[in-house]
């Protein structure tokens, strides 16, 4: 099964003394930080699987504490521990401790509480790699909400000082439900995910040819606004006919919604429902106040649809499908060359003829065909054949604009179908000056962990530079201006970016321009634009070379460093400028990132912040 795993970025709420982090079926959440002990601290939380699928028997569930001023894991940690249900009910509440880096806890799901392992003499928990704890708890026995306050009592035996010391973790246990429906008096096994609750139920409408499935939620207001998303999917296997070939409505509390409906896979499709909190609070206002306490989930069987390429394009080489004004006839148009069509061009049109009900080719055909650009007609051919239901005709189009091609009195019947295209200039390819590649896999949760999905993440650019995402995954993606929280701004949208195709965009403006993909919004990234500092002479270079093999001295090395200072080419306090150089305080490691940077393996901008910090920071004396 093609298992579609939605992870979210985490809302960070601060609520009087406690931190809390609302995340979402990631398996990993990371807090913000609080100030104990004189230093910055945040808490990390891991559970694997993050997704139930069937009956787990165990899961995998571990805390680190991370030095957020020097990015170390923090070793000798206790702990308190108090584990609530999403409504409320404490299940699990004990103290642990580990003396390594991560405090270690397998939950056993079961309907009895059990603790086993070692304790301290206090009566803590021991929960190390060394030392396992095993909790055999009323916990994971099925997907939703779970709430985590995470206290730190002590750090290297040292109790900690303030009262901010208490984490609020909300995550949710997504899960995979298996549910069964008999539709046209067949047995149809499908799957439901849940990342937010459990799903109390399922239900089928023949008459209506509806499923539904329903989950209980608060739809109060200030609820809403704490979460950033509800998400639920349906994998719809393709031989439920009623599905895979109609469109499918989706519906939010008998509500339109409008959702993403998947049908790439080859043996199912995915229907995404995926609500924002600014979606929830608009449907706030339409839904019925009965239904106050519950989301119902709802796709329902529309009109029959052309079984055809998802966002297929002529300019692309896929085939067209057309149905006849009677749908008496099924027509398929492609064209060669692939591409864009231009004017003065030889265009070679690919026609078939096919039963609209079986689908197959129909031999014996004879047709008439007008082709029209700009509402006049270019070609007009009568008593056109084809023993074998396919035919090609050559056409050349002087000029851009609207193509419509007619195919009409096929056989001799009173029908007809329409194809429409464009005509349109050459146009020179963009060039870009900087690429970020949407690498394959991420339609999949995890590369948000380490910053992979957009590669780089994170891109320094100038004013009107433009920078060009180029989509090497197999599925489609959006690049849009904005957060998953807030939503897209009206700066920059891509759309939908099928696999292979690519999105530029001609920076102008300076600032931080966040994006992310709205079909997966795990996927973020940053473009900062800012004006460049002064280019850097070539001589300046040359004496990094030089340097770095010996060739000059220290003492000629830093001349070009003074140099770049006078120019601001380099960024330092004035009071740090007027004390001299001292070539006895320039580093011996500094030859490397000199070489590096003089064979072009670093940046100018990477090589000047490093310089820049070094002098600010009294390591190379000016």
């Amino acid at each position: 099964m093609n298992l579609f795993l939605l992870s979210f970025l985490f809302l960070i709420l601060i609520f009087s003394s406690i931190q809390i982090v609302y995340g979402g079926g990631s398996g990993s959440e990371e807090s913000d930080v609080l100030f104990i002990n004189q230093n910055y601290y945040k808490i990390k939380l891991e559970t694997n699987p993050s997704i139930l699928e069937e009956n787990e028997n165990q899961i995998n569930f571990d805390i680190t504490t991370i030095n957020d001023d020097t990015g170390q894991v923090v070793s000798s940690v206790e702990y308190k521990i108090e584990i609530f249900d999403g409504q409320g009910n404490l299940l699990v509440n004990y103290d642990a401790f580990s003396p390594d880096e991560k405090l270690e806890t397998i939950f056993m799901p079961n309907q009895n509480l059990n603790f086993l392992g070692e304790t301290l003499e206090n009566g803590a928990w021991l929960a190390s790699s060394n030392s396992s704890l095993t909790i055999e708890a009323p916990l994971f026995l099925e997907g939703g909400l779970v709430d985590v306050n995470i206290t730190i009592l002590s750090i290297d035996s040292e109790s900690v000082s303030g009262k901010d010391t208490t984490f609020q973790i909300l995550f949710t246990m997504g899960e995979f439900i298996p549910f069964s429906v008999d539709i046209d008096d067949s047995t149809h096994d499908l799957m439901f995910a849940t990342y937010f609750d459990r799903i109390e139920e399922f239900h089928y409408d023949n008459k209506n040819k509806k499923l539904t499935a329903q989950m209980p939620f608060n739809w109060d207001k200030d609820f809403i606004e704490s979460i950033p998303f509800v998400h639920a999917e349906y994998y719809i296997p393709k031989t439920v006919n009623i599905f895979n070939n109609h469109e499918i409505l989706l519906t939010i509390n008998d509500i339109s919604y409008f959702g993403t409906i998947d049908r790439s896979g080859d043996d199912e499709i995915v229907v995404h429902f995926l609500l924002s909190s600014k979606k929830l609070l608009k449907l706030y206002d339409e839904i019925s106040s009965d239904q106050f306490d519950k989301i119902i989930f709802g796709i329902e069987s529309g009109k029959k649809r052309d079984v055809q390429k998802i966002g297929a394009s002529l300019e692309d080489g896929d085939k067209i499908i057309q149905l006849s004004t009677e749908e008496d006839w099924k027509f398929y148009l492609s064209l060669t060359p692939e591409g864009k069509i231009n004017p003065g061009n030889d265009v070679t049109l690919h026609i078939e003829f096919h039963d609209p009900i079986t689908n197959t080719i129909i031999s014996q055909i004879s047709y008439d065909l007008d082709i029209f650009l700009n509402g006049k007609i270019i070609e007009s051919k009568r008593g056109l054949e084809t023993p074998d239901g396919r035919d090609s005709v050559t056409v050349s189009f002087n000029e851009i604009g609207s193509v419509i091609i007619r195919i009409s009195n096929v056989n001799n019947f009173d029908t007809s179908g329409e194809f429409l295209f464009k005509v349109t200039e050459s146009k020179e390819i963009i060039s870009s000056d900087y690429t970020v590649d949407i690498v394959m896999g991420s339609s999949l949760p995890g590369c948000e962990n380490n910053s992979s999905c957009y590669t780089p993440s994170s891109l320094n650019v100038q004013p009107n530079q433009v920078v060009l995402w180029n989509n090497k995954d197999s599925v489609a993606h959006t690049v849009s201006s904005g957060t998953p929280d807030i939503g897209v701004s009206a700066i920059f949208d891509s759309e939908i970016i099928p696999g292979g195709e690519k999105f530029s965009y001609k920076f102008e403006n300076q600032g931080i321009f966040d994006y992310f993909c709205t079909l997966h919004p795990w996927m973020v990234g940053t473009i900062s634009v800012a004006d460049s500092k002064s280019t850097v002479p070539n001589w300046v270079k040359n004496n990094a070379k030089w340097w770095s093999d010996g060739t000059i001295s220290d003492s000629d090395f830093a001349m070009g460093l003074e140099y770049l200072i006078k120019e601001n080419v380099i960024d330092v306090p004035q009071d740090i400028t007027s004390q001299g150089t001292s070539e006895n305080n320039i580093p011996e490691w500094l030859r490397n990132n000199a070489k590096w940077w003089s064979d072009d393996l670093l940046s100018d901008s990477e090589f000047l912040k490093g310089i820049e910090w070094m002098i600010s920071n009294g390591v190379i004396t000016i």
